[in-house]
C-alpha cells in the first residue's frame, strides 16, 4: 500500500490534513482537455501504475473531461464507435473503483501513521513536563541541559500528525521551551550564549525578511516568507530586554509581505473581474447576432463568420476570470459560437439543395431550348422561347460556379435560333418582337449582375464586369416604356460593383505601400521625404477635383453628347475622390511610421 512520500520525515514543517493530497496538480492543464476518451483512461491506468497514488483532484478531473468528452460526441458517433466508447467507460470505472480502494487504503495507513505520531509527541510531552521536577529535586544543570536538547531533537524527529493536532501540540511544546529557558537554575553563561546565538540567527533572519521586498513576485516571496517564519519560529528566545524589540520589527517585515500578497490577490480578484464582465460582453455580443438574425444571404453569413472570428480573437486577449466562473462563462461563450455555426451549416445545406433544385430545373430548360432551335414555325418557336426565359427567370440565380455557363449554354440555343430566323425567315419577324426579346436578355443580365452582389464575388471581378458591358451593348433597343428604367437599374448595379472593386483595389494598394516604407531605406528614401512627396501628390489631386467640380456646375446636358460628357466626368470624379482618400491614408500611414521611428 503506498504511503505518503517521506511521510516519517520533515519534522519542521506544518502537517497536512490526513486528506490533504501530498501534491496538488493544476487542473487547468490543457493536456487533459486535448485528450480524446481512450487516451483519459490510458492516462489514469499509467499514472495508477505508478508508486505514488496520484492525487483524487486529478483522478476526478479526468473522470470529468471523459464524461463531457462523451457528451460531446455521442451525438455523432455510429454505433460501433459507441459501443467503443462505453468499453473505455467501463475500463475507466474499473480504474475509478482501484483508485478508490487504494486511497481509502492509504487514508487508513496515514490516519494510522498520524496517530502513532501523536501518541509520541504526547509521551514526548510528558516527559518534558518531568524535566521541572528533576530540576526542583537539584538536578545537575549540565545533565538537565542534555535531557532537554534530547528531547527536543526527538520532537523534530517525529513525523506528521493530524492538521487539527498540529497546533495544539506544538503550542503546547513551545511553552515548555519557553519555560525550560526563563528557569533561574539554567546556567547564566549558557543561556546567555543561548540567547546570543539566537539573536544572531533572528537578525539574520530579519536580513532576509528585508530582502524579501526586492522580489517581484508576489507569489514567490510569499512561499520564501512562510519557509522564513517556520525558521523563525524553530528559533528559541532572545535576552528579555530585547524580545521587544526584535519581536517588532518581525512584526513589521512580516506584516509588509501579508500585506503585499494580500494586495496581490486583491488586484488580481479586481482584475479576474474585469475579464469577466469582457467576457460575458461578448456572450452578450454573440448572443444578439443570434437573436438578430437576417442571415438570409451567403454574404450575410460570411460578415457574420468575420464577426465571431474577430470576437474568438479578442476572447484571446482577454486573461482568466474567477475560477468559479472562468469555464462557465467559457461554455457559455461556446455554446453561443456553436449554435451559429450550427445554423449556417443548416442553411448551406438548405442552399445547396436549393440550388441544386434550381439548377436541376434549369438544366431542363436548356434541354427545352435545345429542342426548340431547330424548329422552322418562327413565331411559335419564339414565343416558346421567351416564355422559357421567363421561366428561366422565375427559377432565381445559382452560385458563380455555375451562373455564367449554364445561362452561356441557354443563351447558345437562342442566339441560333434567331440567328437562323434572321437568315431564314426574316419576313416572320418584326421590330417589336425583337425589342421584347432585347428587354428579356437585359433583364436576365440585370438578374445576373444583382446575383454577383449577394453571392461571393469573383476574384476577377474586373474581367466579368468588362464581359456583361460587352455583352449589354450587342444587344439591341428594348421598348421605349422601359428604356429608362431598365438602364438606371443597370447604371446602379455597375455602380455598386465597382465600388466594391475600387476599395478592394485601394486596400491591396495601401498594403502594398506599407510593405514598401518598410525598406524606403534600403532604396535610398527617407520618411520624410517620401511624406513630402505624397503631401504634392494630394495637392494636386484636390487641385483637379475643384477642377472636375467646376465643370460639372458649368456643364449643359441638354443635348445627347452632353449626357454623355457629364457621365463620363461623373466617372473621374468619383475616381479622384477614392484617389485622394488612398493617398490621405497613405500620409495617415507615413505619419504612425514616423512616430514610431
Amino acid at each position: 500500500m503506498e504511503l505518503p512520500q517521506n511521510a516519517h520525515e520533515a519534522p519542521h514543517t506544518e502537517l497536512a490534513a490526513p486528506d490533504a493530497a501530498p501534491q496538488v496538480v493544476d487542473t487547468t492543464s490543457p493536456s487533459l482537455q486535448a485528450m480524446s476518451p481512450q487516451q483519459l483512461v490510458d492516462h489514469l491506468a499509467v499514472l495508477l501504475q505508478q508508486d505514488e497514488l496520484p492525487d483524487r483532484k486529478v483522478v476526478d478531473l479526468i473522470k470529468n473531461q471523459f464524461q463531457r468528452r462523451k457528451a460531446a460526441l455521442s451525438a455523432e458517433l455510429t454505433p460501433a464507435e459507441r459501443e467503443t466508447l462505453e468499453i473505455h467507460e467501463s475500463r475507466l470505472e474499473d480504474l475509478f473503483t482501484t483508485f478508490k480502494e487504494r486511497d481509502r487504503k492509504r487514508q487508513e495507513l496515514l490516519e494510522q501513521l498520524y496517530k502513532e505520531n501523536k501518541e509520541k509527541r504526547e509521551a514526548l510531552l510528558g516527559r518534558f513536563e518531568q524535566l521541572f521536577k528533576g530540576n526542583e529535586e537539584g538536578q545537575d544543570f549540565a545533565k538537565l541541559y542534555g535531557d532537554f536538547v534530547q528531547l527536543r531533537d526527538e520532537w523534530k524527529a517525529i513525523g506528521e500528525v493530524a492538521q487539527q493536532d498540529q497546533g495544539p501540540l506544538s503550542k503546547r511544546f513551545y511553552e515548555l521551551r519557553d519555560q525550560f529557558y526563563d528557569l533561574k537554575a539554567i546556567n547564566d553563561d549558557l543561556r546567555q550564549l543561548d540567547f546570543k546565538k539566537n539573536l544572531e540567527a533572528k537578525r539574520a533572519l530579519l536580513e532576509e525578511l528585508r530582502a524579501l521586498e526586492s522580489v517581484k513576485d508576489p507569489i514567490l516571496a510569499h512561499r520564501q516568507l512562510t519557509e522564513l517564519i517556520a525558521q523563525w519560529h524553530e528559533l528559541g528566545p532572545v535576552a528579555k530586554e530585547q524580545r521587544a524589540e526584535i519581536q517588532a520589527e518581525y512584526k513589521a517585515l512580516t506584516t509588509a509581505q501579508h500585506k503585499r500578497h494580500q494586495e496581490f490577490h486583491d488586484q488580481k480578484k479586481a482584475s479576474e473581474e474585469e475579464n469577466l464582465q469582457a467576457k460575458v460582453k461578448l456572450c452578450e455580443a454573440v448572443e444578439a447576432l443570434l437573436e438578430q438574425g437576417g442571415f438570409t444571404t451567403h454574404n450575410a453569413w460570411a460578415k457574420g463568420v468575420e464577426q465571431i472570428k474577430a470576437w474568438q480573437a479578442e476572447w484571446k486577449t482577454i486573461g482568466h476570470a474567477p475560477r468559479k466562473d472562468n469555464d462557465q462563462v467559457w461554455q457559455r461563450f461556446r455554446a453561443g459560437i456553436d449554435t451559429f455555426f450550427l445554423h449556417r451549416g443548416e442553411f448551406v445545406r438548405a442552399s445547396h439543395a436549393q440550388e441544386h433544385e434550381v439548377l436541376t430545373q434549369k438544366r431542363a430548360l436548356i434541354a427545352r431550348a435545345k429542342e426548340l432551335r431547330e424548329r422552322t414555325d418562327w413565331d411559335a418557336a419564339a414565343a416558346e422561347l421567351r416564355q422559357l426565359q421567363e421561366e428561366w427567370k422565375a427559377l432565381g440565380s445559382v452560385s458563380q460556379r455555375y451562373s455564367q455557363r449554364i445561362w452561356s449554354e441557354f443563351r447558345e440555343h437562342f442566339d441560333y435560333f434567331f440567328e437562323r430566323r434572321r437568315k431564314e425567315g426574316r419576313q416572320h419577324s418584326s421590330p417589336r418582337g425583337a425589342a421584347q426579346e432585347h428587354l428579356t436578355a437585359k433583364r436576365q443580365i440585370l438578374d445576373e449582375l444583382a446575383a454577383l452582389l449577394e453571392g461571393e464575388l469573383p476574384t476577377n471581378l474586373s474581367d466579368v464586369l468588362a464581359e456583361y458591358n460587352t455583352k449589354w451593348k450587342a444587344i439591341g433597343f428594348v421598348p421605349q416604356q422601359y428604356k429608362e428604367e431598365i438602364n438606371a437599374r443597370y447604371r446602379e448595379l455597375l455602380d455598386q460593383l465597382h465600388g466594391i472593386l475600387r476599395k478592394n483595389r485601394a486596400a491591396r494598394r495601401l498594403s502594398g505601400y506599407g510593405d514598401t516604407l518598410k525598406h524606403l531605406e534600403e532604396r535610398g528614401g527617407t520618411l520624410q521625404g517620401e511624406r513630402s512627396r505624397m503631401q504634392r501628390h494630394l495637392d494636386r489631386l484636390r487641385s483637379e477635383l475643384e477642377t472636375y467640380e467646376s465643370n460639372l456646375t458649368r456643364l449643359s446636358i441638354s443635348s445627347a453628347s452632353g449626357s454623355s460628357l457629364l457621365t463620363e466626368l461623373e466617372r473621374k470624379r468619383s475616381a479622384l475622390i477614392e484617389d485622394i482618400k488612398l493617398a490621405e491614408q497613405k500620409l495617415a500611414l507615413l505619419d504612425a511610421e514616423g512616430q514610431e521611428a
